[in-house]
């Protein structure tokens, strides 16, 4: 699976290069800011860094194979916290989407659209891994508390102690009581 995700992400990275004139137009339609059209130089150069960042981060060849890996990590990890707005997790701060508010918080110009729901970014932090890429100060994986026999993966069985006890009533056998 990881092979074929930096295959994927391979093409698509390319593709994006290729198309990167293009890339304002894009933000423009995606976000609906003609800010993106008007400082069209700008947005270049913001998404030329995005992809490098995206290339560096993995972002697509993660994708295809985070959805396991959360599952594996959810059995020993438990993430805790709440966003900050520092905008780590956005690309190290170079997602062409983002912005900050008077405040100076990250925020993300097209949270919410349906675009925003095919990206990695509407289900971050899916992982420890995740977390760590980032550097991310708001978000931590804690370890989950469990028995020893089940973190060696062995399966337990309840076992329920009984008192065995002589009754005379019932042919003088031996009985259980719960």
């Amino acid at each position: 699976m990881q092979a074929l995700g930096r295959t994927v992400e391979t093409v698509v990275l390319s593709l994006m290069w290729l198309l990167l004139p293009a890339a304002p137009i894009a933000a423009y339609a995606i976000s609906g800011h003609g800010s993106y059209l008007r400082n069209y130089r700008r947005t270049w150069r913001q998404c030329a860094s995005q992809l490098r960042a995206m290339a560096r981060a993995q972002v697509i060849a993660r994708r295809f194979y985070n959805e396991k890996r959360a599952s594996q990590q959810s059995q020993s990890w438990r993430i805790e916290g709440e966003c900050s707005h520092c905008g780590q997790c956005c690309l190290d701060q170079t997602c062409v989407f983002l912005d900050r508010d008077e405040r100076g918080h990250s925020k993300c110009s097209i949270y919410g659209n349906a675009f925003f729901g095919l990206l990695a970014c509407a289900e971050y932090p899916m992982t420890k891994d995740d977390i760590e890429l980032y550097n991310c100060p708001s978000f931590r994986a804690e370890p989950v508390d469990r028995p020893a026999q089940i973190r060696l993966g062995r399966h337990s069985i309840p076992v329920v102690v009984r008192q065995a006890t002589v009754d005379n009533a019932i042919d003088g056998g031996v009985s259980s009581r719960s």
